[in-house]
């Protein structure tokens, strides 16, 4: 069966098609669009038949495949982390941005941290990693990178992302829930007496929206659903943020946090609750909706 007749005979747009045979056959996409009559070998086209039905029945093309491009850099993809969306690089602009206000702000002396809670494949803190490092190797050598997440599978595939970037000597991977094993590591004093950035793209889904998405289903619940109203790892992460600053924490951080466009009102009053002079600014994603909020706690708050 020649290529052409292979989207002639699929039920996947050409797209799709050409992704898929790529993967299987290690011949870009480019090659199958300009050799039309390429015969496709019935073992590869058995293989290729196998994604489509799993294709058809819900699961991303990034899911069969393995990978997924974010930013510009491709990353490994597994069952275990959720698959990257494109409004999570709104997050990593703006990190990226304020990253380089700071820049000129910093003394000699003075080095920033940049935290990735839930950090899934990696992806927020390897592609902010990579861009400083190409870019702007000096504050890129000034800032140390955490990285965290509860789930010691997502943390395998983190860890190979960032041997693929040459990022591993300078990521620190911790498996923990939230802050909690930053808050006990012998270190944690001196890591929060640097300026501080957390990116938070945690699970803020609620039990009914992925019951009401079957290609959401197909990933893993943890790093979607957030108790009932999806702001439950928002609420313990301002908590923990809340106990820092009781035992004197002398940091100013900046927080992002990715949330569901519905959930404005209610993660403002969450905020509200913990951080009452806490600054806040909600941008929007591509399609105009209230997708990423942006906190600013000053380190003389509470005193």
């Amino acid at each position: 069966m020649t290529f052409t007749a292979v989207i002639k005979s699929s039920k996947l747009p050409q797209r799709e098609i050409e992704i898929l045979l790529s993967f299987l056959t290690n011949k870009s996409r480019e090659f199958f669009i300009s050799h039309p009559k390429t015969e496709i070998e019935k073992i590869v086209y058995k293989k290729f038949q196998e994604l489509e039905n799993k294709f058809l029945a819900g699961w991303s093309i990034a899911a069969l495949i393995g990978t997924k491009e974010f930013y510009g850099l491709n990353f490994k993809v597994d069952e275990n982390v959720l698959i990257p969306r494109p409004e999570t690089e709104l997050m990593v602009d703006e990190i990226l941005k304020l990253v380089k206000e700071k820049k000129e702000k910093l003394t000699l002396k003075e080095k920033l941290t940049l935290i990735d809670i839930g950090t899934g494949s990696g992806i927020i803190i390897i592609t902010c990693a990579q861009n400083l490092k190409i870019n702007h190797r000096e504050i890129f050598n000034k800032t140390s990178f955490r990285a965290v997440d509860i789930s010691s599978s997502a943390l395998k595939i983190a860890k190979t992302n960032s041997q693929i970037y040459q990022q591993d000597k300078k990521i620190i991977f911790y498996l923990g829930n939230l802050l909690e094993p930053l808050i006990n590591h012998k270190d944690y004093l001196l890591l929060f007496e640097t300026d501080i950035i957390i990116a938070a793209n945690l699970p803020y889904l609620s039990p009914q929206q992925v019951k009401g998405s079957p290609s959401i289903q197909k990933e893993p619940k943890l790093a979607l659903v957030a108790g009932t109203d999806g702001l439950k790892y928002y609420r313990e992460l301002f908590g923990q943020l809340k106990t820092l600053y009781k035992d004197k924490l002398h940091s100013n951080i900046n927080i992002f946090c990715e949330i569901d466009p519905g959930q404005k009102k209610s993660f403002i009053s969450l905020l509200q609750r913990y951080f009452p002079e806490a600054i806040l600014i909600i941008k929007k994603d591509l399609a105009g909706r209230p997708r990423l909020a942006e906190i600013t706690i000053n380190k003389n708050y509470n005193k």
